[in-house]
């Protein structure tokens, strides 16, 4: 099965961006790299129900393509749940929470944009009703071995064309802020002990009165 999703791609990519940008030093190890594959893939997720179509099911079930699985609420539970588990790693889970329901949240609402297929349970299991918008602008590439064709073909550059602004920014390095940094000179006075200086200035005074003191009644 070959489905072109590049815009979804896209969006699990900027997803990964959010994450990564919230990394702290309490943080678990973990790669930028493997962070943005890793919300790419999640970013697809939704697509997971073009299994059960191999299995013999039927699009009207529930379970079918653009079905259940593309429902906003679906999201948001996978949401809070990676929230909740983010912490026990030391990320951040209002940001996890944020970045997972980015990637997945927005799988079903670009497929509102797509110029075919079926419109989308958005708020399923509330409601069976079925969105789509009014301007259907993404292009809606061929599914299976049928998107190894002309028209596949050309659907996917121009989906990699309209989403190329978004994977640029998600990629692009990030700037490091430039902490200016004092440096180290040996046998340079160190500016924690200010007042070990100071008292030992006020000792040698004390000393050298004392020592004038001494001479001036011999």
């Amino acid at each position: 099965m070959i489905v072109a999703s590049l815009g979804h791609l896209a969006v699990g990519l900027l997803a990964g961006r959010v994450q990564n940008d919230g990394r702290t030093p309490q943080s678990r190890p973990c790669s930028k790299a493997t962070t943005l594959v890793g919300f790419s893939l999640l970013a697809m997720l939704p697509d997971a129900d073009v299994f059960v179509m191999q299995l013999g099911g039927h699009d009207s079930i529930v379970a079918g393509h653009r079905g259940a699985s593309h429902s906003l609420l679906m999201a948001a539970m996978i949401a809070v749940a990676g929230g909740l588990l983010a912490r026990r790693f030391g990320w951040s889970g209002v940001r996890t929470m944020f970045a997972v329901m980015l990637a997945i949240g927005s799988h079903g609402l670009l497929d509102t944009l797509g110029e075919g297929g079926r419109a989308i349970p958005l708020f399923w299991p509330l409601s069976k009703h079925r969105f789509i918008a009014p301007w259907r602008c993404l292009p809606d590439a061929p599914r299976g071995l049928k998107f190894i064709s002309w028209h596949g073909f050309l659907d996917a550059v121009l989906e990699f064309v309209y989403f190329l602004p978004v994977t640029a920014f998600a990629l692009w390095p990030r700037a490091g802020a430039r902490v200016p940094q004092l440096a180290v000179v040996a046998g340079g006075a160190s500016s924690a002990a200010p007042a070990a200086v100071a008292a030992r200035a006020a000792a040698d005074l004390a000393a050298s009165d004392s020592e004038t003191s001494l001479r001036s009644s011999g």
